[in-house]
């Protein structure tokens, strides 16, 4: 069920959004077929194939989720509070596990493929910074954790602070920040490796 109206859906500027639990969306083939347009399975950038998630192996929580997101779609999930959504999205990151089904990402399974692996940048609700750490430590983590080369960091973090209008913040910790600093810092994070 969509709470898109039907003439939006249709538009070629329309999201597809998931609303109440998670629910089976219709393939994009099938999809849009009624408007003329075939796409085939490996056109799709993100894919969750009947992907079961249960934290105590009774109660699933993501229920057979089955989804095909092309690349360059953008895709609102909309429900209620314990829906499923961040559940889905933690298991396309890799910080959570799936309980059965698959996750698929540019054609190549996912699904036991460890976060740092995966090359999905993520910007929690919270942000998560690191408040010991200065902006430009929060920001140079992931690449350290990956083991690039420190004058690569200095380059990339650089690039990224002046992409997002934090230049001059570098020395910074995100108790000293705006609200819209810290997600900026947050997303400058989630940029900084290319995901």
């Amino acid at each position: 069920v969509s709470p898109v109206p039907a003439s939006d859906r249709d538009s070629a500027a329309a999201h597809r959004a998931i609303a109440g639990s998670p629910v089976n969306a219709p393939h994009p083939a099938q999809r849009d077929k009624s408007r003329g347009i075939s796409m085939s399975a490996d056109q799709h950038f993100v894919r969750f194939a009947d992907v079961t998630k249960s934290y105590d192996g009774r109660t699933r929580v993501v229920k057979g989720v089955t989804l095909d997101v092309p690349k360059g779609e953008f895709l609102t999930m909309l429900g209620p509070s314990g829906s499923g959504k961040t559940t889905c999205l933690l298991m396309l990151a890799g910080f959570q596990s799936i309980t059965s089904g698959e996750i698929y990402v540019g054609g190549r399974s996912v699904s036991r493929v460890p976060p740092h692996k995966r090359g999905i940048g993520v910007v929690f609700q919270s942000y998560a910074l690191f408040p010991h750490m200065t902006v430009a430590q929060n920001i140079a983590y992931p690449l350290e954790v990956r083991s690039v080369p420190k004058s690569e960091i200095t380059q990339r973090v650089r690039a990224v602070l002046d992409l997002m209008r934090l230049s001059g913040f570098d020395d910074r910790r995100p108790a000293q920040l705006s609200g819209g600093q810290r997600q900026r810092v947050a997303v400058a994070r989630a940029l900084v490796f290319d995901p």
